[in-house]
């Protein structure tokens, strides 16, 4: 987890569900980043981002079954 360069898509999650998918990602090898409200995203308070870079198709895969569907575009402002 960490600051990416290349932010492609993005999941919004509770802050307790975003632990659990970080400690998940992490332990999956998967690179991504956990983005508060105050951002550019559209985040409520109460929920986090869990961003991701471009990923291969099977890193791609594990995150969708992960979160049981398509992220949401990350827009660069």
């Amino acid at each position: 987890m960490g600051i990416l360069e290349n932010k492609s898509f993005y999941y919004l999650s509770s802050w307790d569900d975003a632990a659990v998918y970080s400690r998940v990602l992490e332990a999956m090898g998967i690179p991504h980043a956990v983005e508060a409200p105050g951002g550019p995203l559209p985040i409520q308070e109460g929920q986090l981002a869990i961003v991701f870079p471009d990923l291969n198709v099977r890193q791609y895969n594990s995150v969708r079954e992960l979160f049981g569907g398509n992220g949401i575009r990350y827009v660069n402002p």
